[in-house]
């Protein structure tokens, strides 16, 4: 498997694909060593963090992310039901109009218990996260 050499220089990294090309750029030697694979696999990404070379994402950092990718779906989700069914605000308008006439509100409300557990869901999301 190939390597991939970090180097700290004036609080960056700098990233070699060879011992050549470190060996090349001036350096003996490199900060950290890592797969080439686990490189990749975390998104190129390397910092510095209290004077140490990092590969990847902090864990708050990765918690963070799948909370921003959980309320992006969940938002999704609302806005194609709003697709189907109207903006919520004219949904229950026509809503309370249709009952107060005594008429089927099913068709309207057909996907509202499912958003209304989508709300939940980004209501707790946000109150996890605050």
């Amino acid at each position: 498997m190939k390597q991939v050499y970090l180097v700290k220089e004036n609080e960056t990294v700098r990233v070699f694909h060879s011992a050549e090309e470190l060996r090349a750029a001036g350096f003996a030697a490199a900060g950290k060593v890592v797969d080439e694979y686990e490189f990749n696999g975390n998104g190129c990404y390397a910092r510095i963090i209290n004077g140490e070379i990092v590969v990847g994402f902090t864990e708050a950092e990765q918690a963070a992310q799948e909370k921003e990718e959980q309320i992006a779906e969940i938002k999704a989700k609302l806005a194609e039901i709003d697709r189907l069914d109207g903006p919520r605000p004219i949904r229950e308008a026509v809503s309370q109009m249709a009952d107060s006439a005594g008429l089927d509100t099913s068709y309207i409300t057909r996907h509202e218990d499912e958003a209304v557990a989508l709300r939940e869901q980004l209501a707790a999301l946000a109150a996890q996260y605050a």
